[in-house]
């Protein structure tokens, strides 16, 4: 019989135990975590602050699950050293080993502090990272004890916006703090970026942007933080959420080809026979991935692999977040700003439409008619039709209504009113709005019209 181990119960780990299950009912199959929880979605971190969650909301498979498809899962015990070549892991304190047949790596990532003067030996005097429920239990308890009022959340991507979402709801004078000239640089472009920008302020959250951040002040505890440019801000607590990084140290140690990631190939194989690598922590074809579709999708290639059924390849995960992002629906995939890739003009094509009245942003890219990417703000109808046919030529007529993105004629002139060319949405026109040959509003149809 098969012993599968697995380092990490993160969803990586986890679903790769899953799908080996459903491929194989026989095979050993073994997790073992750091952590002292069973597995957990992070996107809720923030909440467990704010006491809007408990940790048992945050847990996804209770044990029950585990017991039922025969999955053994050990709490709380790191391992800290393998020997791929007597098929070994040990762990931290112990001489004695376990053996496997096929080792999944699934360390996931760990927070990225940048090159900050004072953050690293600040850490834990005021300044705090968000990746597990201890570090939340740790800064919810730094607030209470300290009774902090003001704080400074350094990094405007997805989790630094909700991180800064939930601490205001604690009562905190708050501040978000981004080196990017926009929120959301991995997934907005700058129009929607500006939009997201008057929400969260909306929100009585200052936003700093274009900041990069030289050093945190403070000594036994953290007085505020100062920008390259001068400027300094006075807090009480600093949480930085500046992106992550692949854990690698049990990969190096084991003699595994790392470089930005673990090393991998479409198998999900490492440089190493029968040690295999998936999620946050790997590297394949000089990309990562920090993104849950991505862990999703390798789980299902690295169970096939491991059972020996090599009849599922890995080709990379096109970048996909669907979510709600300070309470606002939020889907961006696959390529949001052709400027970004200097590719502008290269067959690509741009559909977009900004009703800043209702807080929606539509905007989506085609190139050679093919669907490449999208944005969609404050819009859930259209995410179905956008995720099927992603890579996919589309029907113009159809990709409009499914998006909400019209062109209106003028029954009288035949001049067409492109909402995905113009400013204004037609139905935001003034009333006394008049086409060039003198017809109001009322005179024009709607291309494709209402079935």
């Amino acid at each position: 019989m098969m012993k599968v181990v697995i380092i990490g119960n993160n969803v990586a780990g986890t679903f790769s135990a899953q799908n080996i299950r459903m491929l194989d009912k026989e095979a050993e199959i073994e997790i073992y975590s750091l952590e002292k929880y069973l597995y957990y979605t992070r996107i809720k971190l923030p909440e467990l602050i704010s006491e809007q969650v408990t940790i048992e909301d945050l847990i996804v498979f209770k044990q029950e699950w585990y017991n039922t498809k025969n999955i053994k899962t050990t709490l709380g015990k790191k391992i800290n050293r393998i020997h791929p070549e007597h098929k070994h892991v040990f762990f931290e304190g112990e001489s004695e080993p376990i053996e496997y047949d096929k080792l999944i790596i699934a360390t996931g990532s760990m927070p990225n502090i940048p090159q900050i003067k004072n953050a690293n030996e600040m850490i834990g005097k005021g300044v705090f990272t968000l990746r597990n429920i201890d570090n939340a239990l740790e800064i919810k308890e730094y607030i209470d004890k300290n009774k902090v009022s003001k704080a400074i959340i350094i990094g405007g991507g997805l989790l630094g916006l909700e991180l800064a979402k939930q601490i205001k709801n604690c009562g905190l004078d708050t501040t978000v703090v981004e080196f990017f000239p926009r929120l959301l640089p991995r997934q907005l472009d700058v129009d929607c970026g500006g939009m997201l920008e008057k929400v969260i302020e909306d929100m009585g959250i200052k936003v700093v942007l274009s900041a990069a951040t030289e050093e945190i002040l403070g000594d036994e505890k953290v007085k505020g933080i100062k920008l390259k440019d001068g400027r300094e801000f006075e807090a009480e607590i600093v949480l930085i959420q500046a992106g992550i990084r692949a854990t690698l140290d049990l990969a190096r140690q084991a003699g595994l080809e790392t470089n930005r990631g673990i090393i991998v190939n479409k198998y999900l194989e490492t440089s190493v026979e029968d040690v295999y690598a998936i999620g946050d922590c790997i590297e394949f074809n000089n990309q990562t991935w920090g993104i849950i579709p991505a862990c999703i999708e390798q789980s299902k290639i690295i169970a096939a692999s491991v059972l020996g059924k090599k009849t599922i390849e890995y080709h990379g995960t096109v970048p996909k977040n669907t979510l709600k992002i300070v309470g606002i629906d939020l889907t961006s995939v696959g390529v949001f700003d052709p400027e970004d890739i200097d590719q502008v003009g290269a067959g690509w094509e741009i559909l977009k439409a900004v009703d800043k009245k209702g807080n929606c942003y539509k905007k989506i890219i085609l190139k050679d008619n093919k669907l490449k990417g999208a944005i969609l703000f404050g819009e859930k109808k259209a995410i179905p039709y956008v995720n099927k046919n992603m890579d996919s030529e589309i029907q113009e007529d159809e990709l409009r209504k499914a998006v909400g993105i019209y062109k209106w004629k003028c029954e009288g002139c035949g001049y067409v009113y492109d909402e995905a060319k113009q400013d204004l949405l037609y139905k935001d026109l003034p009333e006394d709005w008049k086409c060039k040959c003198g017809n109001c509003k009322d005179d024009f149809q709607r291309q494709p019209p209402e079935e």
